[in-house]
């Protein structure tokens, strides 16, 4: 499914806004931007390759870990340590690195130890804002499971062939997000043509109404984690009341 496919069904939503369509792919963007940074999305998850901590180096780039052409992590799915510097297949073990909040984090960024915990400070894709604790005493090897932010060609949005350019990327979604995307782009365009009052109605419809206890059809959407997830037994937490 690409770009262009989506345009017609966002005119439509519109009021049939025909001259429109040159630019709509722009909002599109911008709402596939929006969504994936925000939603999981399997078609956008990737396996890091295996590197190495840096010795007592605490901070690192959100994309040191990634694969050399995702320039910008949304968010970490799993990140895996060894305690080995070097792997060797089926004998090499570790464990997963926990979030925690960066206030527990920080003060176990400065002392020397094998990184139990990670957290994030910051936006910045090129400077340290991933925090590891403890510091690394050795160059343990590592590994990152993690979402990019959905990839578009490097184009200035307000270029006369931006449109034409952007028609022709892949969406990387699931196709029955198609209503989704649609209504997403058209909200964006409504703020940009005096439709607000139409906008706040794509909004609602997008994600619900709090008043009237409506589920908007994001909410309506299980993610393939979530279905998955259901089959698997779930545990009781234990609850103990005061005498």
């Amino acid at each position: 499914m690409l770009i262009r496919t989506l345009v017609p069904g966002v005119v439509r939503k519109l009021r049939n806004r025909d001259d429109l369509a040159p630019i709509i792919p722009v909002y599109i963007k911008k709402a596939l931007l929006d969504l994936t940074q925000n939603y999981e999305f399997e078609e956008l998850r990737y396996k890091g390759p295996i590197t190495n901590f840096q010795l007592n180096v605490s901070e690192y780039p959100r994309n040191f870990f990634a694969q050399p052409n995702h320039k910008y992590v949304t968010f970490i799915v799993s990140w895996f340590r060894y305690f080995d510097q070097v792997i060797t297949v089926g004998q090499s073990t570790g464990n997963v690195l926990k979030y925690r909040q960066p206030r527990v984090v920080e003060g176990m960024s400065v002392i020397p130890g094998i990184p139990m915990a990670y957290s994030q400070v910051g936006e910045q894709v090129n400077q340290g804002n991933l925090i590891v604790g403890y510091m690394p005493n050795a160059t343990y090897a590592t590994y990152m499971r993690y979402q990019i932010q959905h990839p578009f060609p490097d184009i200035d949005d307000n270029a006369s062939n931006a449109g034409t350019v952007l028609g022709s990327v892949p969406i990387q979604v699931p196709d029955d997000w198609q209503d989704i995307i649609e209504y997403a782009a058209a909200e964006k365009a409504c703020d940009d043509i005096g439709m607000l009052d139409v906008g706040v109605l794509f909004h609602q419809k997008l994600y619900g109404n709090p008043q009237k206890k409506t589920v908007g059809l994001i909410m309506e959407r299980l993610s393939q984690q979530q279905r998955q997830s259901d089959y698997n037994e779930r545990q009781l937490r234990p609850v103990v009341r005061r005498y």
